[in-house]
């Protein structure tokens, strides 16, 4: 097995993989815009096993004053979500995530446009 980065050579390679594996499941990913590596693992035949992309989201981190109202924290919301969008577009990102626990708040962020991913999210520290 070896693994190399990704180059523009490979990418109607890795097209076809996803077309009969991940078509459905999601879009074909620009490897060469937005990632901080792109790279796959070939075998000794150089047909390709897997490819992969390190990409960097954007994470909105809020902490609210429960002893505010519901109303005043959803202003709030409103407020910085304005402000955290304006800083992903200006940054290139083309999305903003937020992790919740709690299911009130959830709906909240639902009602302002966040949509639930694809797949679960999962983290591993690095």
């Amino acid at each position: 097995m070896n693994i190399r980065p990704i180059t523009p050579f490979d990418v109607l390679r890795i097209r076809r993989v996803h077309e009969k594996y991940f078509n459905e499941e999601f879009e074909f990913p620009n490897f060469f815009e937005r990632f901080l590596s792109a790279y796959l693992v070939e075998d000794d035949k150089e047909q390709i096993i897997a490819a992969c992309g390190v990409r960097p989201i954007a994470e909105a981190v809020l902490i609210t004053n429960k002893d505010k109202s519901v109303r005043v924290r959803r202003e709030a919301l409103f407020k910085i979500l304005h402000a955290s969008m304006f800083v992903c577009n200006r940054l290139g990102y083309d999305q903003l995530h937020a992790f919740v626990q709690d299911d009130s708040w959830k709906k909240h962020l639902e009602n302002v446009g966040f949509e639930p991913t694809k797949g679960q999210s999962l983290v591993i520290g690095v």
